[in-house]
């Protein structure tokens, strides 16, 4: 006695779980594309790279926040927590975050939406296993915008941006206190 079983195709099922099939992949590849399209066509982190101690590093920092009138607000040591929850040696990486009360005064009259990018912040984080000792300590921080539709808001966006690479270049010196008069 041999049990034969024939299985038919439902032609509709096959038809239309092939068009699901490229209607998803379809989605996905245009996905991958605009997200290609519209990545960030400017560099919005900008780093430095330094060898210098980290402590002295996150002292430089405070004082570059401090003399350009920036109040530090918090900070978060990200890596000593990762470091204390999984029990195993972590880089230290710290997030400093300032804010000045007029320039955030300034950008609420200008634009409420913009004050999003408040509180500004610089991240001091350690490199570990990095054969190039040059790089040991990364410095760095996020950019605002300068191509939005309002001028003043561009402006100010500058203003900010340069003082933030300002913060940022002081941290990195070998010597913050040399004063270099040729330039």
């Amino acid at each position: 006695m041999e049990n034969n079983i024939k299985v038919k195709y439902q032609r509709g099922a096959l038809t239309n779980y092939l068009y699901g099939y490229c209607v998803l992949s379809t989605f996905i590849f245009i996905l991958i594309i605009f997200d290609i399209i519209t990545y960030k066509t400017y560099d919005d982190i900008y780093k430095k790279f330094s060898e210098k101690d980290y402590i002295d590093i996150i002292q430089d920092a405070e004082f570059a926040i401090t003399e350009n009138n920036f109040r530090i607000v918090n900070r978060i040591n990200i890596g000593e927590a990762i470091q204390e929850r999984k029990g195993v040696i972590f880089p230290r990486n710290e997030v400093i975050l300032f804010c000045n009360l007029t320039t955030a005064e300034e950008m609420l009259k200008l634009e409420p939406d913009f004050i999003s990018f408040c509180p500004y912040k610089i991240t001091i984080s350690e490199r570990l296993g990095r054969s190039d000792l040059e790089e040991k300590i990364m410095i760095s921080t996020r950019l605002l915008p300068t191509d939005t539709e309002s001028t003043d808001i561009n402006n100010l966006s500058v203003k900010i941006n340069e003082i933030l690479r300002k913060i940022v270049e002081y941290t990195v010196l070998e010597d913050p206190f040399v004063i270099n008069l040729d330039k």
